[in-house]
Formats: structure tokens, C-alpha cells, sequence
């Protein structure tokens, strides 16, 4: 009984030697944790499509918004309506970086009201839901005015939230809003943005260029074609362009085709501007789809891009991530 007590003990101590010698020769195994190969990351840039309609009141669509995520942090441009409760959805979705108390730094590309709309929301919902840094926003000259009458206009609300029994941080509901010029106009954490020039008829728009650790990002907001914005986006990883198809014609603007060649940008134009920017994907956004029971269809859209441009293009909708 004994004798076979000992040989039990003799396979154990065996085993556990044959084990150490596993740790030492697999590198993997044998080291800390701190000390292993880290495992392939993901992107740290990600691009989510909070709005992606225009002024028509579409269910399936909100107004302008774009979160690009660095690294945890979002920086909006625009803030069209529904962008607070879009961002929640996204939240909700598995994008925890657009939490609200989150949402403080804003770029608008120009202060028409299917654009701004949102910027009201942005202020006092997220201030409300818990945000108690000031809001950073960045966009055209008149940008000031909007937020200081917006302010005003809300004053009966900062007051009874602050001094009332809810007792909330002023601090959150500070807006440092800047009056910008074309050039750089925004650099922290490895994160870049130039403003620069597009032609939006009467009004004056920025595009931006975003410039992070890994990708580079180009959006037009609204804009007919334009130079600047095919010298900002040489070859860059991904353009986000408004569009409107050839056959859009709404019906309550007899001189939409003029209006549409100094505001806007046609599919045939935007082939035109990716062949000669060639970006890693061109996203579409902010496209018209026309009456109800007469919308133009996604692959229209594509297929009348295609028509002349081969690279990688897709429609965006609300809530897609790339």
C-alpha cells in the first residue's frame, strides 16, 4: 500500500515538473500578462452616423450629425435635430464613449437651422443628464451670436435648474463658443481639425478635416464642389460628402436646379470629386430622397456614382458605425 502511495506521489511531482518546463518553453505562457503580445486592436477612430437627413421631417432620419470617436472621446459636427437622442441609441448600441456627459465638443460647418437646430438640445439635455463640463463649439463667424441668444433664451431654465431644488453646476451649462477662421483650428490628445472653405450659396460654411492617430477624416457639410475640399482630402481613409441625385427636384422650388449648383453637390459632381481625391470610402450623407411614395432609392444613388467612380462607396443611414 505504501509502495503504491509512493509511486502516486512520484507521478504527481512528475507531472508538475513537466508542467514548470511547458511555462518556460512557451514564451506566451511564461510571462507576465503585462508582458505578452497584446492582441490586435481595433480601430481607435470610429465614425458613427447620428443624422444623416436634410430639412424634410423623415422618421427614419435625423438631421445632420456626425460623432467621430477617438480613442473614447467624440467630437460632434452638427448638431441637427434628434442628435442627443441619436447619440443615445448609439449609446445604447455598444458606443459608450457618446454617453451625455460626454458630448462637449461641437464643430458646425455653417449656422443654417437644419444644422443648429440641435445645438439647444445639446446644451441643456446632456447638462440636465448629468454633464458638468463646459461645451466646446467651434464653427463659422455667427456662431457666438447663436449661443449667447440661445442662453438668453433659456434663461428662465439655467435658473430654476441652478438656484431650484435640482441645485445643477453652472459649470455644465457653460458653452466657450468660437468664432473661427479657416486653418487649424483644434489640436489635443493627437487629434487635429482644419477648417476649411466650401461654397454654400449666401452663407459662409467650413468643411473639416480631422486628423487622428490612425485615420484621416474629411466631411463637407453642405457645399456645391468644391477646390479646398479636393486639396483636403488627398487619398485620405474616408470622405463624408452630401449628395443629391441627378432627378431630385423638389416641387416647391421651381429654380432648384440653380439653387442646387451653388449650394449643393450632384452624385455626378461627387464621382467626380472622389476620382480626383480617391479616399478609402466615401460615405454619402445629407442626400435628398424626394416626396413620399417617390423616393429615390439607395442604389440609385450608388448607381449613378458608379457611373464614373470605382472606388469604395456607401449610403449612409442613421446609426451606422465605420
Amino acid at each position: 500500500m505504501s509502495e503504491r502511495r509512493n509511486r502516486v506521489q512520484l507521478l504527481t511531482a512528475l507531472r508538475f515538473v513537466a508542467g514548470l518546463a511547458a511555462l518556460v518553453s512557451n514564451p506566451a505562457l511564461g510571462q507576465p500578462l503585462a508582458q505578452q503580445a497584446a492582441p490586435a486592436t481595433t480601430k481607435s477612430t470610429q465614425i458613427v452616423l447620428l443624422g444623416t437627413g436634410t430639412p424634410r421631417p423623415d422618421p427614419k432620419r435625423s438631421g445632420p450629425a456626425t460623432a467621430i470617436v477617438v480613442n473614447g472621446a467624440p467630437y460632434l459636427i452638427d448638431a441637427g435635430p434628434g442628435i442627443v437622442r441619436r447619440a443615445a441609441a448609439a449609446y445604447d448600441r455598444g458606443v459608450k464613449a457618446l454617453a451625455p456627459a460626454n458630448l462637449q465638443t461641437l464643430f458646425v460647418t455653417h449656422l443654417h437651422s437644419d444644422h443648429t437646430v440641435g445645438y439647444p438640445d445639446l446644451i441643456f439635455t446632456t447638462w440636465a443628464q448629468g454633464r458638468h463640463s463646459p461645451i466646446n463649439a467651434y464653427g463659422p463667424p455667427g456662431l457666438e451670436a447663436m449661443t449667447k441668444y440661445i442662453m438668453l433664451a433659456w434663461q428662465v431654465d439655467i435658473d430654476v435648474r441652478t438656484k431650484g431644488l435640482e441645485q445643477r453646476d453652472l459649470n455644465g451649462v457653460t458653452v466657450q463658443a468660437h468664432d473661427v477662421k479657416p486653418g487649424l483650428i483644434y489640436e489635443n490628445l493627437g487629434v487635429k481639425v482644419t477648417a476649411f472653405p466650401v461654397p454654400h450659396g449666401e452663407l459662409q460654411a467650413y468643411g473639416y478635416k480631422f486628423q487622428t492617430p490612425d485615420r484621416t477624416v474629411v466631411i463637407s457639410g453642405d457645399t456645391s464642389p468644391s477646390a479646398e475640399l479636393i486639396s483636403n482630402c488627398q487619398r485620405c481613409d474616408v470622405l463624408i460628402h452630401e449628395a443629391y441625385s441627378d432627378d431630385y427636384k423638389p416641387a416647391d422650388m421651381p429654380n432648384w436646379l440653380q439653387y442646387r449648383s451653388q449650394y449643393h453637390t450632384t452624385t455626378t459632381q461627387l464621382a467626380e470629386i472622389a476620382n480626383k481625391t480617391q479616399p478609402g470610402l466615401l460615405i454619402v450623407y445629407h442626400r435628398g430622397v424626394g416626396p413620399t411614395g417617390h423616393e429615390i432609392s439607395d442604389e440609385q444613388y450608388l448607381a449613378e456614382i458608379r457611373r464614373t467612380y470605382r472606388g469604395k462607396v456607401v449610403i449612409g443611414q442613421d446609426l451606422d458605425v465605420y
